[in-house]
């Protein structure tokens, strides 16, 4: 073997490779210099072939590169728009606690103030309804100190009219 068949082999190498011419027999030159071209020319559409599909490997891993890229991309825009939604959720949910809790302490508060001004209004009320009894019995009275006042009057003007018989109003 020769070194060029340790090393990668390639069409250059095949074309150029020479043979030891034997004495006694031996291989014809140019069937051996047409088989190398042939070997030649098709270690030359292989390395083509390989060419091509190396380079369209390395661009069908950028594709899937970018791809993944995109894709860890719009994992983490989910990932970030679910926590997002997440606490905007949270913080609705403490909010619409916070308005309850604020409306109960609001309606409690004024639900005691109602009471007690309905206590004050009943005082008030009671207040009245003792005035107003009071005003009658006074004005009975007054009236009464009146009618006794015209009846002594009366009397003194006419002797004759008897002690029964008050002033009628």
């Amino acid at each position: 073997m020769t070194k060029a068949a340790i090393m990668e082999l390639t069409p250059l190498d095949i074309r150029n490779q020479t043979f030891h011419s034997k004495r006694f027999g031996g291989f014809d030159p140019e069937e051996v210099k047409a088989f190398l071209e042939t070997a030649a020319k098709s270690f030359e559409e292989s390395g083509r072939i390989r060419t091509d599909l190396t380079e369209r490997l390395k661009i069908a891993e950028e594709r899937v590169n970018y791809y993944k890229q995109i894709e860890k991309t719009i994992q983490d825009a989910a990932v970030t728009m679910q926590k997002t939604m997440d606490e905007i959720k949270r913080n609705a949910e403490k909010e619409g606690e916070l308005i309850v809790a604020e409306a109960k302490t609001r309606a409690q508060h004024e639900i005691e103030n109602t009471k007690h001004e309905a206590e004050k209004l009943r005082a008030e009320i009671e207040e009245l309804k003792q005035l107003r009894t009071n005003y009658f019995i006074r004005i009975r009275a007054m009236v009464k100190s009146q009618a006794d006042l015209l009846n002594a009057m009366e009397k003194e003007q006419n002797p004759e009219i008897s002690e029964n018989g008050p002033v009628v109003f």
